[in-house]
């Protein structure tokens, strides 16, 4: 990600886009388990957050702390990518665990197809 704000819009867009189409599977799906499908929901709505709150982290170092602006920013772009890389980690392994939470709500019929 190239920035803060565009990793936070990434991770509620994964989220609204995997909820949304839970609700509309609880709903229109006939024997579906909808309170499978609730928790679910609940477990992508918890990850979601968790990974905007972890994304509030600010760099720790100045300036002064470099012997120039390169090593800066060299140093301050690595700590932001290597952090979105551990947050996006967990976020898809929570994703996961979510997903087969829903598949396992499903009827057989639909989870089959």
């Amino acid at each position: 990600m190239t920035n803060k704000r565009d990793f936070k819009k990434y991770i509620n867009t994964v989220c609204d886009n995997i909820i949304s189409d839970m609700t509309f599977a609880a709903y229109s799906i006939e024997g579906a388990n909808v309170k499978g499908i609730d928790e679910a929901v609940i477990e992508m709505l918890r990850a979601g957050c968790a990974a905007v709150m972890k994304s509030n982290i600010k760099y720790d170092k100045t300036r002064r702390a470099f012997a120039n602006n390169r090593a800066y920013r060299a140093a301050r772009k690595k700590f932001f990518h290597d952090m979105y890389h551990k947050i996006n980690t967990e976020f898809s392994a929570s994703i996961d665990a979510a997903l087969k939470k829903f598949n396992a709500a499903l009827p057989s019929s639909q989870a089959k197809a």
